[in-house]
């Protein structure tokens, strides 16, 4: 039975989640043997890895990249326990600590390592300091792209990063796009949306997403300030985040005037439900891998405001035919595309658009790509 070991940080409800625990499921139902491997326990869709062998590295409380790393020794006698033909790095969080650990295992006793592009590895960011964020970033993806057996990018437009360009042409990366489970959205969107707001007529426009720097929350509240001018509407972010930053962003809408029409609810294993109840959801990104809050709110038809920068939401969009795009740095393009979404005589609709990333066709091409690294590990071992 060929094995397969998937590594993340934490069953948290992100789309690096969502997407290793339904890879897991799926090779599970094929007949491998799997395992999830987490530095922390539970979150909030720990629920739905029932079924599944979840091991849990454990340590203090730290912040995320300090436990990565301190989970390094943990995780690799966790690989060298499991004995995987192939392990799976989840997402970029999680690569550095991966390689680590796979660096300090004998050659012969390493498996095939497949690195998942989850998100875009310049972040959106340009400096000239050596020492910089994105300079250090720039180091760990060229030992990621060094080490891997195979790369997978989640999205088309990743391959725009020369060193992905590369990887890509050499045969060493491929693209796998982010799909979603339309049945399994929609039938959990149709249990009760249990805040106030969902059951009254006053349009809702919804943010997704932990509160951070990257999502740019900031810049959708300024946008729904202006839109909230025009007419009643109100505004509900869905995700957890820094408390710092929750509250700036609570300071920013009162001082807009609409704090009264602004809630922020913490992150939920089912948010789908709250994408039922709204009018528009609304994705101001600045960078993105793949948003499958983008792909979850098309299985929902629900209307759309994306930025441009957000990843491939313009491709997942095409390009303004089943949704609106904006420039996430400009609030009034932003609160005029608003009211166009929640305009019932101007609404552009995803319309059948979530067929076009149904998951089923994802976890095929993960599943083909794990036999074939797993036959070649095979092969490779009965050649010595």
């Amino acid at each position: 039975m060929a094995a397969l070991t998937i590594f993340l940080h934490q069953l948290a409800a992100t789309g690096v989640a969502r997407n290793a625990i339904a890879i897991a499921h799926h090779m599970n139902a094929a007949g491998w043997r799997v395992a999830l491997v987490t530095v922390k326990p539970g979150g909030d869709l720990a629920e739905q890895a029932h079924g599944l062998d979840h091991v849990v590295l454990g340590g203090p409380h730290l912040p995320r990249k300090l436990e990565l790393l301190r989970a390094v020794p943990a995780l690799r006698h966790e690989i060298e326990r499991l004995a995987p033909d192939v392990l799976l790095s989840a997402g970029n969080h999680a690569h550095l600590a991966a390689l680590t650990a796979m660096q300090s295992l004998p050659a012969g006793t390493r498996p095939a390592t497949v690195y998942r592009i989850s998100n875009d590895l310049a972040h959106n960011a340009a400096t000239g300091d050596p020492l910089s964020a994105l300079s250090i970033r720039r180091l760990i993806a060229h030992r990621v792209v060094r080490d891997a057996t195979r790369l997978v990018l989640v999205s088309p437009h990743l391959a725009a990063d020369p060193l992905l360009t590369k990887a890509l042409v050499s045969g060493k990366a491929q693209i796998i796009a982010n799909g979603v489970d339309v049945d399994h959205v929609r039938a959990r969107a149709d249990e009760p949306c249990l805040h106030p707001w969902g059951g009254e007529a006053i349009p809702i426009v919804l943010g997704v997403g932990r509160l951070a720097r990257q999502k740019n929350f900031a810049s959708l509240v300024e946008a729904f300030a202006q839109a909230r001018a025009q007419r009643p509407l109100r505004l509900i972010h869905v995700g957890g985040g820094a408390p710092a930053e929750c509250e700036r962003l609570q300071e920013l809408a009162t001082k807009l005037g609409v704090a009264a029409d602004v809630a922020f609810v913490p992150r939920t294993s089912n948010p789908f439900p709250y994408f039922r109840a709204a009018s528009v959801l609304a994705l101001p990104s600045v960078w993105e891998g793949s948003a499958n809050v983008l792909l979850e709110a098309l299985a929902c038809d629900l209307p759309l405001v994306a930025s441009r920068l957000a990843g491939n939401a313009a491709e997942v969009l095409g390009h303004g035919r089943y949704g609106v795009l904006v420039d996430p740095y400009d609030p009034a393009e932003m609160a005029r595309a608003i009211l166009t979404q929640t305009d019932p005589a101007s609404v552009v609709r995803p319309a059948g658009r979530a067929a076009a990333y149904d998951r089923s066709r994802a976890l095929g091409d993960y599943q083909a790509l794990f036999e074939e690294l797993a036959c070649f590990a095979t092969e490779r071992t009965a050649s010595r």
